[in-house]
């Protein structure tokens, strides 16, 4: 499975790059002013379905599976997942979850580091690593569609003096004026 990886990556400078930018350990690094999945799905990132479509399924899920060996490794599992079903887990997330951004993956493994998703029982499973997808992205898709729906109320509003869009240029206004 790691020769995967390094094929992926020996494919040209860029993807090698992009995988050192994109490393777990990088973004794990850099994501601490990620604090909730607004912030994280408001990011400005790539998504799985951009790395597969710029970058092909094979680098994206080798990109996955480094991450998921890098859970692997930090939880220090009795029972970790093997590299067959890193794979194969890697191979479903891709598919199911393209619309996934680098910073939400960010924000999920940080959850999942810090039990947020509960106990292991020291092991890591294909159907646990999805169930912590499916419940972030369920998440996520219900802040998507509040905040959607806050920003259709916004600006349908025929009231004369509409507080928070009114709000929102004058904070507007001031961040572009402290600038």
């Amino acid at each position: 499975m790691e020769n995967k990886i390094i094929r992926v990556a020996e494919l040209n400078n860029v993807k090698i790059s992009l995988l050192k930018v994109y490393s777990p350990k990088n973004c794990l690094k850099h994501g601490g002013k990620l604090k909730t999945i607004n912030q994280a799905m408001n990011a400005d990132a790539p998504t799985l379905g951009t790395f597969n479509r710029e970058h092909g399924k094979e680098f994206t899920e080798g990109l996955i599976m480094a991450w998921l060996m890098h859970l692997n490794l930090i939880l220090n599992l009795k029972r970790p997942m093997t590299d067959e079903a890193i794979e194969m887990c890697a191979i479903d997330i891709v598919k199911e979850f393209y619309a996934i951004k680098i910073s939400d993956l960010t924000f999920l493994f940080k959850r999942i580091y810090s039990g947020h998703y509960g106990e292991f029982y020291e092991s890591l499973s294909i159907p646990k690593i999805m169930t912590f997808f499916r419940e972030y992205f369920d998440e996520r898709c219900e802040i998507a569609e509040n905040e959607s729906i806050s920003n259709h109320n916004n600006i349908i509003s025929d009231q004369t003096f509409n507080y928070s869009k009114n709000i929102k240029r004058i904070i507007q206004g001031q961040s572009q004026r402290s600038k």
